[in-house]
């Protein structure tokens, strides 16, 4: 047999030889924790020969390993764990013998056969790093280093590193921090708060730490302040000192003597301790503005136990001032403890009342508005709420019931017109206008044929009279609105010129003022219910039912064949009484023939004519009003005082 071979079957008869895989043999694991323990007394190559040796192990039976191999794993791995994913601790008779799970600061992962370190202490031991190195940090809670392995370590200080870096380009609010910078010896060891620099490392002294701990600014603005060239620093540095000033307790340091290089340094500490004083009674005067009270209070009383200013100038008055706190409600929130309760106290009430109220809605197991709730409460739990209280609960809560409820469409529509309704630019001021100036629009029925109805939408310009359009359609929809603002440029109106119509849902339509927009005109609508405001094509629409027989049509296209025909009748043979006995087209003409001084005595006499026809109009509606008086009076016998009204006023 070969000498390979030979050393095979000799390990392979060895209790303490678990496997061997290819050139790798590997120990039981109570083997290893023996050989660990005792390489732990004596950690070298040496030691783990002489206890091989006694379980009949040479140096030459190791296949491809050393005894400085098996040397090298305790190290770097610390101590030993199973080979396999195993969890022997489910075990009810196993007894736990790894000293880190023992300690409480690691345990077993739940896959793999593993361990981990406990958050806790790994934060624990991230806070006191750099400045306390893990090994004694793991020493002070009483676990071995050698038990954790240098591995495990490395790694550990690796993360550390990272997230002070990290800290470090969060707090200077950067993305990402420079590479390695030596530290300039010469310049850095004249400032008397430098302790030393060691291979470039920049250590301070710790009444730079005692200073500045508290001043939560970023270690550039302190660097700044203590007149450290921050391009100096390396970065490496910068991170162990930002790290130590997060976690530094104040600590009895030697007095550093006097000079102005130090009296320049505190002055700028000064300014630099004023500016965030200030900062933070402002940023403490955000809470007032949440519902947190016991936070609010807490601050007041915080705020009461400072100590007074010897220079008087952070008084009470300054401090609330900066806070924006009024002296009532800060003296309220100090000294009276119900102060803030009554929202609460409110909320709890509510919370009572709706519960009576669903009792009385959920009463018989019919439906109740808010008004038999508030007839059926007295009745049902004796005891009674006012309606606006009943409503305000229940629209709180999100009770809705159904009865009556509120029209969708009314609602939408009282929208609509809230949002699209137009002014009135005409104001029966139809004929103080030049020609083209004025569209005015308008919708109106034709019954014709055998019990057929149609819908005309014209347009005519009022100042002479012309009708620019007139087409039919068998619905009075939105289409028929837009089909007649298409219809209107084949005789199209000056730029800028007024479209007025009523306040019909389709001219309040969002698609029908987008193309009135789009054809560079200004909308103007009537009054509600105003048949008056819109005259003139109120006017059209009687002429041509009394003049035009249309009724005799049997299909639609027959009616817009006799309407067009009477189109070009109306606009180009039909003479007009008010208007020089002339057609529409012959008046325009005239119109538009006369010089500026011409149609401004026009507009002179249009203007008396109108203030003429008001004076009229308002003559006749007092003649109705007392008609309307004294027919009232004979039907109910007396005066209308006696009965509850009066037209004396009139």
């Amino acid at each position: 047999m070969y000498g390979r071979d030979i050393n095979r079957k000799k390990l392979n008869d060895n209790p303490v030889v678990e496997t061997i895989y290819g050139e790798t043999v590997g120990f039981t694991l109570p083997f290893r924790i023996k050989l660990f323990e005792k390489w732990k007394e004596n950690p070298t190559p040496e030691t783990i020969e002489e206890e091989l040796k006694k379980v009949d192990i040479l140096a030459i039976d190791l296949l491809s390993h050393s005894f400085k191999d098996i040397c090298a794993r305790f190290k770097y791995g610390g101590y030993p764990l199973p080979t396999e994913k195993s969890h022997p601790e489910i075990d009810p008779e196993y007894k736990e013998t790894n000293p880190l799970i023992l300690s409480g600061k690691f345990y077993r992962k739940k896959r793999g056969f593993g361990m981990t370190i406990d958050p806790g202490f790994r934060q624990e031991l991230m806070e006191a790093y750099p400045d306390t190195s893990i090994e004694d940090m793991l020493r002070r809670n009483g676990i071995d280093p050698l038990d954790v392995g240098c591995e495990r370590i490395g790694r550990l200080e690796q993360a550390f590193k990272r997230e002070i870096f990290r800290r470090y380009a969060a707090s200077e609010g950067v993305s990402k921090v420079e590479d390695h910078v030596s530290a300039a010896s010469p310049k850095l060891l004249e400032n008397p708060y430098v302790e030393k620099i060691v291979r470039g490392n920049l250590y301070m002294k710790n009444a730079f730490f005692n200073e500045v701990y508290m001043i939560p600014i970023p270690l550039s603005k302190i660097f700044e302040i203590y007149g450290i060239d921050d391009s100096l620093v390396n970065t490496w540095s910068k991170t162990r000192i930002n790290s130590s000033l997060l976690a530094w307790k104040p600590l009895e340091t030697e007095v550093i003597p006097c000079n102005e290089g130090i009296l320049k340094i505190q002055n700028r500490r000064a300014s630099m301790m004023f500016q965030e004083v200030r900062k933070g009674f402002c940023e403490l005067g955000q809470i007032f503005k949440t519902d947190n009270y016991d936070i609010q209070r807490k601050v007041c009383r915080w705020a009461d136990g400072l100590p007074s200013d010897p220079w008087g100038y952070y008084s009470r008055k300054r401090i609330l001032k900066l806070m924006d706190l009024s002296k009532s409600r800060y003296y309220a929130l100090l000294h009276n403890e119900t102060y803030g309760t009554g929202k609460i106290n409110r909320c709890r009430r509510d919370e009572e009342d709706i519960a009576i109220i669903r009792q009385v809605l959920a009463y018989k197991g019919f439906e109740k508005g808010i008004r038999q709730v508030y007839m059926l409460m007295p009745r049902v739990t004796g005891q009674s709420f006012s309606m606006y209280k009943i409503r305000r609960l229940m629209n709180k809560y999100g009770i809705r019931t159904t009865i009556r409820r509120p029209s969708r469409n009314r609602k939408a529509m009282k929208e609509l017109i809230a949002r699209n309704q137009k002014a009135n630019l005409i104001m029966r001021r139809f004929r103080l206008h030049r020609p083209n100036e004025i569209r005015l629009t308008d919708v109106t029925y034709l019954d014709y044929g055998d019990d057929l109805r149609a819908y005309g939408s014209a347009s005519v310009d009022p100042v002479t009279g012309r009708l620019i359009c007139f087409i039919v359609s068998e619905n009075n929809d939105l289409q028929l609105a837009l089909d007649t603002l298409a219809a209107m440029d084949s005789y199209p109106a000056k730029s800028g010129a007024i479209l007025h119509s009523d306040q019909g849902m389709l001219y309040m339509s969002d698609d029908f003022q987008a193309a009135v927009v789009e054809r560079e005109l200004t909308q103007s609508m009537s009054r509600r219910g105003n048949c008056w405001d819109n005259a003139v094509q109120e006017s059209f629409f009687g002429h041509f039912k009394d003049e035009c027989p249309y009724e005799a049509c049997k299909s639609l296209d027959e009616l817009q064949e006799c309407i067009d025909r009477y189109g070009f009748y109306y606009n180009n043979e039909r003479g007009m009484w008010d208007r020089e006995k002339m057609t529409p087209a012959e008046y325009e003409q005239y119109l538009e023939q006369m010089s500026e001084a011409e149609f401004a005595k026009y507009l002179a006499r249009e203007e008396e004519r109108f203030e003429k026809m008001k004076v009229k109009s308002a003559k006749n509606a007092h003649m109705a009003a007392r008609s309307y008086k004294e027919f009232t009076e004979k039907s109910i016998g007396g005066l209308n005082d006696e009965t509850g009204g009066s037209f004396k006023k009139v």
